[in-house]
């Protein structure tokens, strides 16, 4: 009867332990689920009452209702972590405060830049962006209690999301932020500061993705979070009027995320194929940009070979039709090289030589035949052109040219005799190894 209790017992215990890990699973899916639902419904809130309008609110007011919600998140996470000892709920109350700090930046730099300018500012058509008529010692307390929650919620933030790279984030939000809130709007000027903030941020970017705990969801929210002075910046950019420099930039940052840094952030083959060609068309955009804004129009060659060097370019770093990315490259090459010998252009064979090889170099690479025997075409052609100074100079001199033809010739077959088997095992292994090519 004992042995009978002591072998229910075991039994009994094991039943109670896996009712209580489903309990605590079931438990975690809702609260995930949750947190989710809280922090859409507090972004979409904000947004919903920025789109409102509310044009009689003063832009000081403004600014002190957005500070407000961000002290109101920041109070959120304090309760979470000292009241309730849970650092889920003040991750995510810490990191929707710092999110929304960057706003509060791009506000006063508002502020800023209409008291700076006066009447002359540059304001977007939409009156809740803009702030204009606001007194300087409005703007100074401003920029003193913006700069100082910066700095507080921003240490907090990644203390909690990412303590071990803290001072890295820190810095990069910091230099975002001073970026960001520099009061320029310059056709010019603009560019060059996204194009330098969306470099140092990559390199930083970089070097966070190579540690393994910065893949994960605080990690990934922090980098986010590092990254979010640059697109409020691009984003104001876009409501003013656009320059030809701003738009290489940004189609070159589109590239740069589409082609080169996809592959980090997702292993979707769907994703990773639909980015590879968006970026390949920001890459024609820029070229065509180039045109648009510089009258590139002369030739076809000049205007239509950048194209195929682009393709050719990308092939090296798509995940997807690499072969069809060089097949068409190689195929506009001739094509363009040929159209421009026959026109009479100046360059035209040397550039025709010059991309001949390169296409054989390719093609010897990568084991693909079409650029290799695109390339050769290319060689052939070039130096074809040049027949015509040949014919003259042995029309010329016909002798001395005579002669030289003759040694030439003689030499060749001595060659061709002294070396048939060498000759023919190499033609052999080489044609060989093109069957087997793509």
């Amino acid at each position: 009867m004992y042995a009978a209790e002591t072998q229910e017992m075991p039994s009994q215990e094991f039943e109670q332990t896996e009712e209580s890990k489903n309990s605590k699973s079931m438990t975690a899916k809702i609260t995930t689920y949750l947190r989710w639902v809280g922090s859409v419904l507090i972004v979409l809130s904000a947004i919903s009452f920025m789109l409102q309008g509310h044009d009689e609110i003063l832009p000081a007011y403004r600014y002190w209702i957005g500070l407000g919600l961000t002290l109101l998140l920041c109070g959120g996470g304090l309760v979470c972590a000292y009241l309730f000892h849970e650092t889920k709920g003040a991750r995510i109350f810490f990191g929707l405060g710092t999110a929304f700090l960057s706003v509060q930046v791009s506000q006063v730099s508002a502020m800023i830049y209409a008291y700076w300018h006066g009447q002359s500012a540059l304001q977007p058509e939409y009156t809740w962006l803009q702030f204009m008529e606001v007194s300087p010692t409005v703007i100074a307390i401003d920029f003193v209690i913006t700069g100082l929650l910066l700095f507080l919620v921003s240490y907090a933030s990644y203390s909690i999301l990412a303590r071990k790279y803290l001072k890295t984030l820190l810095t990069a939000s910091i230099v975002g932020s001073v970026l960001l809130i520099i009061p320029v709007r310059d056709a010019t000027l603009v560019p060059l500061i996204i194009a330098g903030l969306f470099i140092f941020l990559r390199h930083t970017e970089q070097h966070l993705h190579n540690d393994s705990s910065m893949r994960l969801a605080e990690g990934m929210a922090a980098r986010v979070l590092v990254s979010l002075p640059l697109w409020i910046i691009v984003g104001r950019s876009l409501l003013h009027p656009a320059s030809y420099l701003l738009a290489m930039v940004v189609s070159a940052i589109v590239l740069v995320y589409c082609i080169y840094d996809i592959k980090r952030y997702t292993q979707s083959a769907f994703i990773t194929y639909i980015a590879q060609w968006i970026g390949t068309l920001a890459a024609m955009a820029i070229w065509v940009i180039v045109l648009a804004e510089f009258g590139i129009v002369g030739d076809q060659l000049s205007a239509l070979l950048p194209v195929a060097l682009i393709l050719f370019a990308l092939s090296g770093q798509v995940s997807y039709h690499a072969r069809l990315y060089r097949l068409v490259s190689a195929l506009m090459t001739v094509a363009l090289t040929y159209a421009a010998m026959l026109d009479g252009q100046t360059m035209a064979p040397v550039i025709t030589i010059a991309a001949g090889m390169l296409l054989t170099i390719a093609g010897i690479k990568h084991r693909e035949k079409a650029p290799f025997i695109m390339g050769n075409i290319c060689v052939l052609g070039g130096f074809l052109f040049y027949w015509e100074y040949a014919v003259n100079f042995y029309s010329s001199a016909p002798w001395i040219s005579s002669i030289v033809l003759g040694l030439v010739v003689i030499l060749l077959a001595s060659y061709i005799e002294n070396k048939e088997k060498q000759i023919m095992a190499k033609s052999r292994y080489y044609f060989n190894e093109l069957k087997n090519w793509n």
